[in-house]
């Protein structure tokens, strides 16, 4: 993610952005999970005014039928895919993809060195009926002689009674996502069950736990090279000639955290995992794992967390680290500044806010991992004819057995969810801009960023996006896709 390092030591002065996003409102709901009575309320339309009230009686999926639903007792990947050496001759953008023209920009032809160090290697394989679902993997070949050293893996299991897929990533630079093999309706609800998270955070009180550190093996360097955070960014001297190991450290330092993306929906087709930094223009609406290292969090806070059972914040130093942001993409700077990022503002939501997104990190709850499997949460994104509804249930630490939900509007007060039109029809054209770079090494314009007539179908993402940051394993079941129930 993209959030501002807090209490870190400082290193070189880096430029601060400010997005003029006030006012973002949502509705929220937070229901005991025995009670099942959750449904989405009423976005208002005044800033700064709290919204919604628990529907009484109300199932959240009373107004859904279920197309597809996959408990992977079925063999994954049955034809063993085979592993493909990535081109890049159809990038997603010509911004921040893998190969993308920012990273030239900001650190000259020595980046471009960086980059050719090593191959990257794809495997995709259909699954669930007609194939409704596609697994994306993603691995790194260091030394470009065709081997992967630790490649990812998306394999079949059983955890709590249940079967289950197992998502490994053993090395950052791997990636292991599921995604929809085809368009996702105007409407719909997506919804899985996770029954383990190994992705950081502390076990038994300490982020050292298992020979490893807040999920990551202490073997080697573990770097965001090729894709750092920017040259004029702390954690290193931006230089992108620099030998691999002085590259922004994702183990400890200013950039050390972890994390595991529990369910996201973005505005292209066909996602497959990608830097990180690609991923912060392109999401509408998440909800994520971000286990910060102490280094990151140092003298600050490291953001908030909030207890739903009176709606009272605690710093995040003090949670396990396993916490649950549930957040929506605003829009982006249209011009970072030299060395700089590309990316979307951030608005985070909380039953503490009322239900107001805040561009503050602020986690909703935080997760137990040591009660799964046996006890587990699940996640649900909806998309109705007014905007989309994020769902989190579960044991939740501190708050015991509970369901949140969000709704946020397309726009409210003329503030909108990136990129949420998945019709052009739904959409004027009136948040349209160009991108604008003008850095160390070069100049690029992106026009048209978000024009009349444009349209960005929704797919949804779980699991591990990022190829150069994140590592670790989780387990998950039943993958259900609903549509709107037809009226009789």
């Amino acid at each position: 993610m993209n959030r501002t390092p807090t209490g870190r030591t400082h290193v070189r002065p880096r430029r601060n952005h400010y997005y003029a996003l006030a006012g973002l409102v949502c509705g929220a709901l937070v229901l005991p999970l025995t009670l099942g009575t959750a449904s989405a309320a009423p976005d208002t339309e005044a800033a700064g005014q709290s919204a919604g009230q628990p529907a009484k009686d109300k199932n959240p999926k009373a107004d859904w039928r279920l197309l597809h639903s996959e408990d992977f007792s079925r063999t994954l990947d049955p034809g063993h895919a085979a592993w493909t050496r990535e081109t890049y001759d159809q990038p997603f953008d010509t911004i921040m993809d893998d190969n993308g023209k920012w990273y030239r920009n900001d650190y000259g032809s020595a980046w471009d060195t960086a980059f050719d160090s090593f191959a990257t290697y794809r495997k995709e394989f259909k699954v669930g009926d007609g194939g409704w679902l596609t697994a994306s993997l993603s691995a790194r070949d260091w030394n470009k002689d065709g081997q992967i050293e630790k490649p990812p893996s998306i394999t079949n299991g059983t955890a709590g009674g249940k079967t289950v897929a197992q998502l490994k990533v053993p090395d950052h630079t791997g990636g292991a996502i599921f995604r929809p093999t085809g368009q996702l309706p105007d409407q719909y609800r997506i919804e899985y069950r996770l029954k383990t998270i190994d992705f950081g955070g502390k076990r038994n009180g300490t982020i050292d736990y298992d020979n490893r550190t807040n999920g990551y093996s202490k073997d080697g360097c573990k770097t965001q090279h090729p894709w750092g955070e920017g040259s004029n960014s702390p954690g290193w001297e931006g230089d992108a000639a620099a030998p691999y190991c002085e590259w922004q450290d994702v183990r400890e330092g200013n950039y050390g955290y972890n994390g595991f993306h529990y369910l996201s929906i973005v505005d292209f087709a066909n996602p497959a995992p990608r830097n990180n930094h690609f991923w912060h223009y392109r999401r509408k609406v998440l909800m994520d794992s971000f286990a910060q290292h102490p280094d990151r969090v140092g003298s600050g806070t490291g953001g908030r967390v909030c207890n739903s059972n009176g709606n009272t914040y605690y710093d995040y130093k003090d949670s396990s680290f396993n916490t649950v942001n549930m957040w929506i993409s605003g829009l982006p700077n249209w011009t970072p500044g030299k060395g700089g990022l590309a990316g979307n503002s951030q608005w985070f939501m909380t039953s503490c806010s009322g239900g107001v997104a805040e561009q503050q990190l602020s986690s909703a709850a935080e997760l137990q991992p040591e009660l799964m499997p046996n006890q587990d949460y699940v996640f649900a994104i909806e998309r109705d004819a007014t905007g989309y509804t994020l769902e989190a249930s579960g044991n939740f630490a501190r708050a015991g057995q509970k369901t949140l939900r969000f709704h946020r509007n397309f726009v409210v007060n003329n503030q909108p969810i990136w990129h949420y039109n998945v019709k052009p029809g739904e959409y004027d054209g009136r948040f349209n801009n160009a991108l604008v770079q003008n850095d160390n090494n070069g100049s690029s314009t992106w026009p048209d960023q978000w024009p009349a007539g444009s349209a960005y179908p929704d797919s949804f993402v779980i699991g591990d996006l990022y190829t150069n940051v994140y590592e670790g394993s989780a387990s998950l079941t039943d993958i259900k896709l609903f549509v709107p129930a037809t009226k009789k």
